[in-house]
């Protein structure tokens, strides 16, 4: 069987070259745009190589389909928690998944993306239902309308770590139709007043963090605080049609091995604030009144 190629804007390539020269280390402020995605730079923080980048730009394409996110595309994943099971590891939490406006008429296999990890392709033939639930065989006739088939739909079980991602493409073997998804078991996440701010790991030991903004004002400038281990730099992003943004930042600061990266997004009538630590550590959530 042949393995999808899942492409993003190549024109990412042209504009990470122009504006990401090393001279820019040293700036104060750094909001430049790749490919639609805003990033910040610390004054004194670490550079963002030219892959990281790219990773950072099919982080967010993939996740444009996927949960946490108003901005989906055509055909995108659900996840529906199904229950926690006990290991020595610690907890592990098992999740049924829905393929939104999926045909049933096709083949499909399941990809598989870890932080820090290459896309893993599972070799397993997967099919959906007429509603859309993710099965490991063909579905009966009487089965067509069932929301859940235990030891016959198909459940993933993400690590637990919070803030930490793992994503997932359904794809069909003909490769017409993708669906993408996020999952977050644990999200550090923030609501207040109707503004949602999350921060998504987007490396190991939080190297590099994508801050998810949702709810608010649609087509707006929305200005974001980022700290870390005292360096402070903001940048404004342009909400789309749906009041979603997100903004990728680079917490590491020279000279220190482990810190704290703290964002907060200003709206209208919400101020909600997020941080997660960078180089071990556990992640939480705050509000700043």
């Amino acid at each position: 069987m042949t393995r999808p190629s899942f492409r993003f804007l190549l024109i990412a390539c042209c504009v990470i070259v122009q504006i990401h020269p090393p001279s820019f280390a040293k700036e104060s402020r750094k909001d430049k745009d790749i490919s639609g995605v805003t990033y910040a730079l610390f004054r004194d923080g670490s550079t963002s190589g030219k892959d990281m980048l790219l990773t950072i730009v099919e982080q967010t394409h993939w996740d444009n389909g996927g949960a946490g996110n108003l901005d989906r595309l055509a055909y995108h994943l659900r996840f529906v928690k199904v229950g926690e099971t006990q290991t020595p590891e610690g907890s592990v939490t098992r999740y049924r998944i829905f393929a939104e406006g999926a045909p049933e008429n096709k083949v499909y296999g399941l990809g598989t993306w870890i932080v820090g990890k290459l896309v893993s392709y599972g070799d397993q033939d997967v099919y959906v239902n007429a509603q859309g639930l993710v099965m490991t065989r063909r579905a009966h006739l009487a089965e067509e309308g069932a929301s859940e088939l235990p030891g016959v739909e198909l459940l993933v079980s993400p690590k637990n770590i919070p803030g930490e991602p793992t994503r997932y493409a359904l794809y069909s073997r003909d490769r017409e139709v993708t669906a993408f998804g996020t999952l977050v078991p644990h999200p550090v996440v923030n609501q207040d007043g109707g503004c949602r701010l999350e921060a998504r790991i987007a490396a190991p030991d939080a190297t590099a963090v994508l801050i998810v903004a949702d709810g608010f004002a649609a087509r707006a400038r929305l200005p974001v605080v980022l700290e870390s281990q005292g360096e402070i730099t903001n940048v404004d992003v342009v909400t789309d049609d749906n009041g979603h943004a997100v903004v990728a930042s680079f917490p590491y600061i020279q000279g220190k091995i482990q810190g704290t990266l703290k964002a907060s997004a200003e709206g209208q009538d919400c101020l909600p604030s997020v941080q997660v630590p960078w180089g071990g550590g556990t992640a939480s959530a705050q509000v700043k009144k």
